[in-house]
C-alpha cells in the first residue's frame, strides 16, 4: 500500500483539514504481518510497549514507554491483546496488524 498524502481542502479551514486527516489516516495505513504467538508473548511486556515495537509501530511504542508509570499502557495492552487473540493466523502463524 502506498502512503496517503495529506491533501488540504482550500474550501475548509486548518482545523477541519486536521480532523479530516486524522479521521481518514487509519484507512490508508500500511499493515504489517507479525507472528501471532510472539506478539501475544510480547504483550506481557506491553507496559513498556514491546509488542508495539515488534509490530513496527515505534510511535505507539514510545507512547507506551512514556506512560508506563500510569495505567494507560496496561489498559491499552489489554485492548491490543483482545484484538489479536481472535485473529486467525495464516499457515505461517502470521496476522496483519
Amino acid at each position: 500500500m502506498a502512503k496517503t498524502q495529506w491533501q488540504k481542502d482550500p474550501n475548509h479551514g486548518f482545523i477541519w483539514n486536521c480532523i479530516d486527516h486524522l479521521a481518514t489516516w487509519y484507512d490508508g495505513r500500511e499493515k504489517h504481518a507479525v507472528n501471532r504467538k510472539t506478539y501475544l508473548r510480547l504483550c506481557i511486556l506491553g507496559i513498556f510497549g514491546a509488542h508495539q515495537f515488534y509490530a513496527k509501530r515505534p510511535i505507539l511504542g514510545v507512547l507506551y514507554l512514556a506512560t508506563c508509570w500510569s495505567g494507560f499502557s496496561i489498559a491499552m495492552t489489554l485492548v491490543d491483546a483482545i484484538i489479536a487473540v481472535p485473529m486467525k493466523p495464516d499457515e505461517n502463524g502470521l496476522i496483519l496488524l
